[in-house]
């Protein structure tokens, strides 16, 4: 037997294939009623709409992508988590690629993403600028601290605030003497990191302090980099009052470096995370990390996708998404 068709829906529904290609396709002028009877008559007969043949009449292929630099780091997994939630309210299949911040990889990456493959771009991007951006034929919705103020939708934490913050929140506690955990310099950070240091710096100078280079611990913002880096240093250096780790994967592997040379968190020195992953919530002791709204940022850079492709334009802009100072263990001191 042939599975029922279109032409069996209205047959069984009474009303005309037309009517029954509006229900499917969910065009709003048709009665609650008559839409009732169309889908009653698709569930008895277990009708399955042609997803091809709707795509090829619209135009669009249902699926929109994400690019962002690792997923394996806590923060670019659950943002593309919470981001494929937002897709899924569209009836959007979502792509995911590393790029990994390498240069090739980034264009590589936009240059694929052609209108007969996605229908518009979530992307994060870590090494290209605003200059180097290729142009692209679908639409496109930026994501972090690197590119700006290039006529594109861009959803980003103000680094320079939150760095401040986080400092501030050392000072009131005691410390005086502070370690920056992460370069600026590395490819993977180039980005947000120059952001964030400003605004620990800043904050510093406001209590006539300063950041010398030798406190700028150079590592990828990884547990095993960060923990090698740190121990690298302790072997050189006293303790410092606070260290600042520029994500919490980095925080994570600071602590460890400290465990290992009897160092006690946040007793002996005080250490802060960034972007309240999972992470900040378990490792022992638990970390104060700046908390980006990942929520926010999935919700609202999906939904300018979604307007740029539906409508071809949004009101969103230049858009700062709101963080928060999570205080936990590691920087209360008994």
């Amino acid at each position: 037997m042939r599975p029922p068709n279109m032409q069996d829906v209205a047959a069984l529904a009474g009303v005309s294939q037309r009517t029954v290609s509006n229900v499917v396709n969910n065009y709003v002028h048709v009665s609650d009623q008559t839409r009732k009877k169309v889908q009653d008559a698709i569930q008895e007969l277990g009708y399955r709409p042609n997803i091809a043949a709707q795509r090829l009449r619209s135009g669009r292929t249902g699926m929109i992508a994400l690019a962002v630099p690792n997923i394996s780091w806590p923060y670019f997994g659950e943002l593309a988590h919470l981001i494929q939630k937002e897709a899924q309210k569209y009836d959007q299949t979502l792509l995911i690629t590393e790029t990994e911040g390498m240069r090739e990889r980034e264009l590589k990456s936009l240059e694929g993403f052609r209108p007969d493959v996605v229908d518009g771009v979530i992307y994060s991007p870590i090494v290209l600028t605003g200059q180097e951006l290729p142009k692209i034929d679908v639409p496109l919705v930026l994501l972090g601290e690197k590119i700006s103020d290039i006529g594109v939708p861009h959803f980003a934490v103000d680094g320079e605030a939150a760095g401040k913050a986080i400092t501030e929140h050392l000072l009131e506690r005691g410390a005086r003497r502070f370690v920056v955990v992460g370069s600026s310099e590395t490819v993977m950070t180039i980005g947000p990191g120059p952001q964030r240091r400003r605004g620990i710096e800043k904050a510093l100078e406001e209590k006539g302090l300063s950041l010398t280079p030798d406190c700028v611990v150079e590592s990828p913002w990884t547990y095993e980099g960060a923990h090698g880096a740190l121990t690298s240093w302790l072997t050189t250096h006293d303790l410092p009052d606070a260290i600042i780790a520029l994500n919490d994967i980095a925080a994570a592997g600071s602590v460890r470096a400290l465990a290992d040379i009897g160092a006690h968190v946040p007793d002996d020195v005080m250490v802060t995370g960034w972007d309240d992953t999972d992470v900040a919530s378990y490792t022992l002791p638990s970390l104060t990390t700046i908390s980006p709204d990942k929520v926010a940022i999935a919700r609202q850079s999906v939904k300018a996708l979604m307007e740029l492709i539906e409508i071809g334009n949004t009101d969103c802009g230049e858009e700062r998404v709101d963080f928060e100072l999570v205080v936990r263990e590691s920087s209360t001191r008994r």
